[in-house]
């Protein structure tokens, strides 16, 4: 399977071409994910110089750890290609020289190489997928995104591949499954995941970013169950 991926020296799947394999993305994405994060450099994806400059000097303070600056999404994707399995995390602006970095946060989610969000506009939408990346709002230090890298490696080795478990739709046959296993009655157990859903959709601002929406949607049933809402079904 790893014949059909582009690769580059530093061993990251090529950003500008798509893996017409699955399963050589998730080869590829395992043996970036299983490394140890270490003293490995962080990547800072940040456009605006000073605010770059000053992470790199945080990071570097912090026991002599390196970091990489890229000004653009063209520098970032550059040095994703060719060093992406050296970092051990990025920090990405949203907004970088007027264009989003949805584009580089996909190809992060496909190799596992956590990241985190780091952001001055309350204005920018981010999609869904990225639901369980975190999210810094700017002004703030490496020890804050040090401790959300932290979050979202500890993340992707306990889901796999980020957006995996980070879906609904993903997440829809597991719940159905669970509920299948409470109730007997296949009819009642549909009943109970569009209870569970109804019940997400108030509660989706309480949601810990710990926890995969997957995880989270378990316990919303489990509660939903204990809660007496599935005696009103039958």
């Amino acid at each position: 399977m790893i014949d059909v991926m582009k690769k580059m020296p530093g061993g990251m799947p090529s950003l500008t071409q798509r893996a017409r394999s699955s399963g050589a993305e998730t080869l590829a994405a395992f043996r970036i994910r299983r490394t140890s994060a270490g003293k490995r450099p962080i990547l800072i994806v940040e456009d605006e110089y000073l605010i770059a400059a000053d992470l790199e000097a945080q990071i570097q303070e912090d026991g002599g750890r390196m970091a990489r600056l890229a000004l653009s999404l063209d520098a970032a994707t550059e040095e994703l290609e060719t060093a992406g399995s050296e970092f051990g995390g990025v920090i990405l602006d949203v907004n970088v020289g007027g264009d989003t970095s949805f584009g580089i946060a996909d190809a992060l989610v496909r190799a596992g190489l956590p990241f985190v969000f780091f952001t001055g506009y309350r204005g920018i939408s981010i999609p869904d997928r990225f639901v369980g990346v975190p999210r810094i709002a700017k002004p703030a230090g490496w020890h804050e995104l040090k401790r959300a890298l932290k979050v979202a490696r500890e993340r992707i080795l306990r889901t796999g591949l980020g957006s995996f478990r980070d879906s609904v739709e993903a997440a829809l046959p597991a719940l159905r499954d669970r509920a299948r296993r409470l109730s007997r009655n296949p009819e009642d157990a549909d009943r109970l995941v569009e209870r569970t859903l109804e019940h997400a959709i108030s509660a989706v601002g309480d949601r810990s970013l710990r926890l995969t929406i997957e995880d989270w949607l378990m316990a919303l049933l489990e509660k939903t169950r204990s809660d007496g809402d599935s005696s009103r079904l039958h």
